[in-house]
């Protein structure tokens, strides 16, 4: 393994439509901490380079967790997709000036819209460009303190072989080119991409993990620090790989429990149960978050509503997932102004209304399953 240049050794991996500034602001809620890097959605370098969202409040705080860059930017990653390294140049000088401290490159995702803009795991197939990115993108970050890493499959379609995969770090991680510009960091993530065939789910799901070919690549670059990605879902299987990686990479666990970063501070990390948030704590934390951030930026409700979707378990989850739902779209009907984008109702006051709702029906169904039970024993 490479000597470590951050105490972080697991990370939520950037997802779609999952990882937006207010996940991560209830994962680091429910995770304070700073135990965890915490990755961004991917973001195109022609939006600020030509969409220009930096002088746009809004639509940066739609895009970069301002709030966690306030007191935790060592630890956030911005994931950007790019084919052009005059983009890419542009994206990384803005985003250093905006306080960010590690971006990563955008090499693995196979989906038809990202193939067509010539970025994600098609760029795989030449490395000479994504060489020519990577050199970009660092000297854009250089004398700043920003890492630069790239994010990538273990193959691309029928080849996974190991000259394949070695051939392409090798042209990739030799983009240091100044003794002030500071080494590319890898994340690999141990399947194949299948560029026809395969939809973004199946490409998570139906390629086989091969973490044997990730380890093969770090015994060969021992000074290039290594993230290991892919399938990853119990405390088990992060322990196992940290005996060989420098850091591991969780998605859909965390993205279907975020509650699952809590048992890695407490089993990994060894933080005392008793420093563990509660869920109350939490979402107390998270709904003033939310409050403020629909005042200041005008953030609809909906967005601020999606990560609680995944915030509560079991048969209170279902519960609560539901009225939350009907809470919303209730308010929407009868308290929002489409003139300027708000409601009368604070979010914070729609969430405790959804509680409530949820716990009578949690009390109700308990109630009646006991009366079952007690029935049944007469």
């Amino acid at each position: 393994m490479a000597t470590l240049v951050r105490r972080l050794r697991t990370s939520v991996a950037p997802m779609i439509d999952v990882t937006d500034p207010y996940f991560l602001r209830l994962t680091r809620l429910i995770s304070p901490f700073g135990n965890h890097q915490l990755w961004t959605e991917m973001i195109h370098a022609n939006a600020f380079s030509r969409g220009r969202i930096h002088l746009d409040s809004a639509k940066l705080a739609q895009n970069l967790p301002l709030r966690e860059l306030e007191d935790f930017a060592d630890n956030v990653v911005v994931q950007i997709g790019s084919s052009s390294p005059q983009d890419a140049h542009e994206a990384v000088a803005t985003l250093v000036r905006l306080g960010v401290r590690n971006i990563n490159l955008n090499c693995g995702c196979p989906s038809r819209n990202v193939q067509m803009g010539a970025f994600g795991a098609v760029l795989m197939k030449t490395p000479n460009v994504v060489a020519d990115i990577v050199g970009a993108m660092s000297e854009a970050a250089r004398g700043s303190g920003c890492r630069i890493s790239v994010k990538c499959r273990i193959g691309i379609d029928e080849d996974e072989s190991s000259e394949f995969l070695h051939g392409f770090l090798s042209i990739v991680t030799g983009q240091t080119r100044h003794k002030d510009e500071l080494p590319i960091d890898i994340v690999l993530h141990a399947r194949r991409a299948w560029l026809n065939g395969l939809s973004p789910k199946q490409n998570r799901l139906v390629p086989v993990l091969n973490y044997e070919r990730a380890y093969e690549m770090m015994r060969s670059f021992t000074s290039t620090s290594f993230v290991v990605n892919g399938g990853i879902d119990s405390v088990d299987s992060v322990v196992e790989h940290l005996k060989l990686a420098d850091s591991v990479m969780i998605g859909r666990k965390v993205r279907e429990d975020p509650w699952f970063l809590s048992l890695l501070d407490q089993q990994v990390y060894n933080v005392p149960e008793h420093m563990v948030p509660t869920p109350e704590s939490v979402l107390a934390q998270y709904t003033q978050f939310a409050d403020a951030s629909h005042e200041t930026y005008g953030t609809r409700y909906s967005v601020l509503a999606r990560p609680l979707f995944v915030f509560f378990r079991g048969r209170m989850g279902k519960a609560m997932r539901t009225h939350l739902g009907w809470t919303l779209t209730k308010a929407k009907s009868q308290n929002f102004s489409h003139k300027n984008a708000t409601y009368s109702v604070q979010f914070g006051e729609l969430v405790q209304e959804a509680v409530h709702a949820a716990n009578a029906e949690y009390a109700s169904r308990s109630r009646a399953s006991d009366a079952e039970v007690a029935e049944v024993g007469a």
